[in-house]
């Protein structure tokens, strides 16, 4: 799944000056403005959630599995987006503990496949997670370069045919799963604790 990502512009001049974002961002949460490609290849600042039973519904569903897309009533007529991003996270259950994981690829720009319904917001599209990113979470979103990109949009893409992206991670401060936190410290690489660390080794035995 996805639940907090990162974009920043200050390293990316073309993504700054289409002007949807102004700075930094290092914890963009479930309902904020984020910043999509869309099926007829503009960007737009759009909500992330799609309400549940109407617009003014209270609750919003902010992830879209792929093996459902076309099945499920709420995803299936919605237009296809592409969130522009630079990392995500994933929380990973240590014993009774979750760990928090910045996914990236060295601050390149990449894409998630997403799903838009214009005026009202937008939701990841997710995959099932493959190794090694499944030791740290069985989901993750799906993800796009640009050579995949238009792909994605026109809608000419099956499952199979989706792109193997190299994706590296590290663990983090547990302040990112505060949303009042939104700085450069929240995508530094922590040491695990002693406890933690066997934890995490038997894992990845």
């Amino acid at each position: 799944m996805c639940g907090r990502y990162t974009l920043l512009v200050s390293n990316k001049p073309d993504v700054a000056k289409l002007g949807l974002q102004n700075a930094d961002r290092f914890n963009i949460a479930p309902q904020s403005q984020v910043v999509i490609k869309t099926d007829a290849s503009d960007h737009a600042s759009v909500h992330w959630g799609i309400p549940l039973g109407g617009s003014g519904a209270s609750r919003f569903v902010t992830n879209a599995r792929l093996e459902t897309l076309d099945s499920k009533p709420l995803f299936r007529d919605l237009a296809r987006c592409a969130l522009l991003a630079d990392g995500w996270y994933e929380w990973q259950r240590i014993g009774s503990r979750k760990r928090p994981w910045y996914h990236h690829r060295g601050g390149d720009l990449f894409y998630m496949a997403g799903v838009n319904q214009p005026g009202i917001g937008c939701a990841v599209v997710t995959q099932s997670a493959t190794e090694p990113l499944a030791e740290i979470h069985h989901r993750h979103p799906v993800l796009l370069d640009e050579l995949n990109l238009d792909f994605w949009l026109n809608g000419g893409q099956k499952p199979e045919e989706l792109p193997t992206l190299k994706i590296s991670f590290h663990p983090v401060s547990t302040r990112v799963g505060n949303t009042r936190h939104d700085d450069s410290e929240l995508i530094v690489p922590v040491d695990l604790d002693a406890n933690e660390a066997g934890q995490t080794a038997d894992l990845f035995s």
